[in-house]
């Protein structure tokens, strides 16, 4: 379960943010990989090697099983790649043996587009020139291998790609085809597909954010009516009907609305922390999700991406300090540098005076 969106600034810089949830811990870490590395893409059979390419940008971002791939993440063009969860949906190509270092896997993708594309319109060349393959078989992130060899897995994905010009793209690959979707909303969640999330948007028309304070009847001025008018109750009434739960359909009911509503801010900064506090209302509970087996679902890191500053900042199910990588000004080595998000949480006492010293006005 995943919600992605994107605000603008008052000059239209574009933020793109998104949490992450799922059942068990996908031990992230912030990875900061520099241009000139090497990739080995997973093939379609086990011990098969995929594609071979070495990355053109900078990039930095999040991965998943401390692996060396990102499943969100930014580079030095402004390009931003965010993978979703997409079961039930996410069928990938067939692969030929000799077709098969012209692909690689969908966790490899986002590295791939990342490390190679500056913009929305080069990753869709980009992704007729490669095939996206079903892997040795399928499975869930929590059960990807640690060695190279056995990251064949073709775990359903679905993938959010922002750029710095405020260009959206859905990737999704099903019934074994590719499919691109513009995505001006900037708006993703999970399955089912992409159209069907924008179709289901004709439910909600009627949705806005001035409030609706009374109910006009007829014959309410006639003297003999002894009852008051219909009023509000209070604030949100042009919300009445906006779906509540955690389903995909209703958190892409809620996001667009919630992105497309706020008030654009003037600053980058503003607009990176309108994009947090706007996804703080998708974030989930420990314990308030369960899958069949009684396993919990929650939110375990949001991030949002400053495309025009090149700036990754993200916080975490245990600590709500905004941490942030400035890619435009990063010192890098040749090497990838990787780094814990495993924070204690930031909590300030306020009668520690040596700590609040600084907040006294």
């Amino acid at each position: 379960m995943c919600t992605g969106i994107q605000v603008k600034t008052e000059s239209g810089a574009p933020i793109y943010g998104r949490t992450m949830e799922f059942a068990t811990d996908l031990r992230s870490e912030v990875l900061v990989i520099p241009k000139g590395i090497h990739f080995v893409g997973a093939g379609p059979q086990v011990n098969v090697p995929g594609l071979h390419w070495t990355s053109r940008y900078d990039i930095t971002g999040l991965n998943v099983m401390e692996l060396n791939l990102i499943i969100d993440g930014i580079n030095s063009e402004g390009l931003s790649v965010g993978a979703f969860y997409f079961t039930n949906y996410a069928d990938y190509m067939k692969v030929q043996p000799e077709e098969a270092d012209q692909s690689l896997c969908s966790t490899d993708l986002p590295t791939y587009l990342l490390s190679t594309c500056k913009t929305v319109e080069e990753v869709k060349i980009a992704l007729l020139e490669i095939k996206v393959n079903k892997g040795a078989h399928t499975g869930a992130p929590n059960q990807l291998a640690q060695d190279a060899t056995a990251q064949v897995q073709a775990v359903a994905l679905h993938y959010n790609i922002h750029d710095a010009e405020g260009n959206v793209l859905v990737v999704e690959y099903t019934h074994g085809e590719l499919h691109m979707h513009d995505n001006p909303i900037g708006v993703l969640t999970n399955s089912p597909d992409y159209m069907w999330h924008y179709t289901n948007l004709s439910n909600y028309v009627n949705l806005t954010p001035i409030n609706v304070t009374e109910l006009p009847l007829k014959n309410m001025t006639d003297k003999r009516a002894k009852l008051p008018p219909v009023k509000a109750f209070g604030q949100g009434t042009g919300l009445l009907g906006l779906p509540g739960d955690y389903t995909p359909p209703s958190r892409f009911i809620r996001a667009v609305f919630y992105s497309q509503s706020v008030i654009p801010v003037k600053e980058n900064e503003e607009a990176v922390l309108q994009a947090f506090h706007i996804l703080d209302a998708f974030d989930i509970p420990l314990g308030t999700i369960r899958d069949s087996q009684g396993d919990p679902e929650y939110t375990q890191w949001t991030v949002a991406s400053d495309l025009e500053k090149r700036k990754f900042y993200f916080h975490t199910v245990n600590d709500r300090t905004i941490r942030m990588v400035d890619l435009a000004n990063w010192k890098f080595t040749d090497q990838i540098v990787t780094m814990s998000i495993n924070q204690r949480p930031n909590i300030i006492n306020m009668a520690d005076h040596k700590k609040v010293a600084d907040l006294v006005l």
